[in-house]
């Protein structure tokens, strides 16, 4: 399957809006952080990037609720460009947390399609390469392994193919930024499955009962949670402007 034509942060009509996605809120507090004149209607966030709107989603877990969330943003603003960033786990070795991937493609493991990325949003220092949107959460090094030899992809997430899936249908421009929240060697011994509340989004007091079980869980979620923290804080870094909230 093939994308519509590369595009960039510049180019095009500085009215053209800019749509993305995000699973969860904490994946993207710092970008937002950074941002002057966020506003927030529901669970989207509209900002400036340049001239350029931009306009941001928190869909929730999985490939359907991002491909449900991209729908929505996209029936109510006009973007024709659509990004899913957000959190991965590593699948190539040379990525440690904190790291970026701007994907070249991305994977859906459940139909096995292969989606084609543009470059909306240059990331410098990022790793180029596949992207694979997985069915479940992948907890294990071993699983790291097999996907990464079964795929060819560099990192995994969950939501990517379900964006890649709504800009298919709408037609409009695709790519994925990502920040690394735990290497290929490392397993993380809790269930997240476990941890996911009523609505299918993850409940802190859910992953703190699963990640305090035993001494492992405990090392594994506190490494977890340093991963998380420097995956944030590169995302904002890319994607934020040079001058912070109350800069003069």
């Amino acid at each position: 399957m093939t994308s519509p034509p590369t595009s960039d942060l510049v180019a095009g009509a500085a009215a053209n809006p800019i749509g993305l996605v995000a699973a969860l809120s904490w994946e993207v507090r710092l970008l937002l952080g950074r941002r002057r004149g966020v506003t927030k209607d529901g669970r989207i966030f509209s900002f400036l990037a340049g001239e350029r709107p931009v306009h941001l989603v928190i869909a929730g877990i999985g490939a359907e609720k991002a491909y449900q969330g991209s729908l929505e943003l996209l029936d109510r603003f006009p973007a024709q460009d659509l990004v899913t960033i957000g959190f991965a786990g590593a699948l190539a070795d040379s990525l440690v947390p904190g790291d970026l991937v701007l994907a070249d493609h991305v994977f859906d493991q459940r139909t096995g399609e292969r989606f084609a990325c543009s470059t909306i949003w240059p990331v410098a220092n990022a790793l180029r390469g596949g992207l694979l949107g997985a069915t479940e959460f992948v907890a294990s090094a071993a699983q790291k392994r097999i996907l990464a030899t079964q795929w060819g992809a560099v990192a995994v997430d969950m939501e990517s193919a379900g964006v890649a899936r709504a800009a298919a249908e709408r037609q409009v421009r695709f790519s994925a930024i990502k920040a690394i929240t735990d290497s290929s060697a490392q397993s993380i011994s809790f269930d997240f499955a476990r941890c996911q509340s009523e609505h299918k989004g993850l409940s802190y007091w859910k992953i703190i009962q699963e990640g305090t079980r035993t001494a492992q869980t405990i090392r594994d979620l506190w490494m977890l949670a340093r991963g998380g923290l420097a995956a944030s804080r590169a995302l904002a870094a890319a994607l934020g402007p040079s001058e912070l909230i109350g800069t003069k």
